[in-house]
């Protein structure tokens, strides 16, 4: 009995951790959806690669869903501070462009931790293992493990994504869906944008979030 409870514990855990939407997600009161004519595409980034490779990909793939969507590098581009720029004069080049909705994405925090590294020399220590028994066996022969190349740092990452109507008169009421989700050490740019992507993007169309 025992053994089946763990197994279903590893099966959800492995189909958690491979789940094909977002983590978290908010939507605004009585929203359900809108169809908008012009999606921009921006990432809140100052690795130009990352940038434009993310933007690409998300432009591309709600395009792909029959969105109408392009990526931001026009409208805000890459040799700009944004610090040097005002709300007015991002509000009048959105506008410009005839967006009316803004999808933005931002890096909200990154999470360190060190991790275990199970190797062949590795022995359970309830059962005694190379270094026999008793608290002062264990400290000894974790504490060599440590600084045996046994751990490694592992990051997750965590973005966030807002979707804004431009058409909303009240700034305040003009977001009106958030999804944050989590990047387990990717294994470059282009692994997390299309992994963070798929994620988003089906979130946004099976919820109906974007029609």
């Amino acid at each position: 009995m025992k053994t089946r409870i763990v197994l279903t514990f590893i099966a959800m855990t492995f189909l958690w951790s491979c789940s094909t939407t977002m983590k978290y997600t908010w939507t605004k009161d009585n929203y359900e959806g809108k169809t908008f004519d012009k999606v921009l595409v921006l990432t809140l980034s100052k690795n130009l690669k990352s940038r434009t490779l993310f933007e690409n990909t998300v432009a591309d793939m709600l395009t792909a869903e029959g969105i109408n969507a392009s990526n931001g590098l026009k409208v805000i581009t890459p040799v700009e501070d944004l610090k040097k720029l005002t709300e007015d004069e991002i509000e009048k080049r959105v506008k410009d462009g005839g967006y009316d909705a803004v999808l933005v994405t931002s890096l909200v925090d990154v999470n360190t931790r060190d991790v275990q590294v199970n190797t062949t020399n590795y022995y359970p220590y309830m059962y005694g293992g190379y270094y026999g028994y008793g608290y002062r066996s264990f400290i000894y022969s974790s504490y060599n493990h440590m600084w045996n190349d046994q751990y490694r740092e592992e990051k997750t990452y965590v973005l966030e994504t807002r979707l804004y109507d431009v058409n909303e008169t009240n700034q305040k009421e003009a977001i009106v869906w958030s999804g944050q989700s989590e990047l387990v050490d990717p294994s470059g740019s282009e692994s997390a944008s299309k992994t963070y992507s798929k994620k988003l993007v089906k979130t946004l169309m099976d919820s109906g979030t974007i029609k």
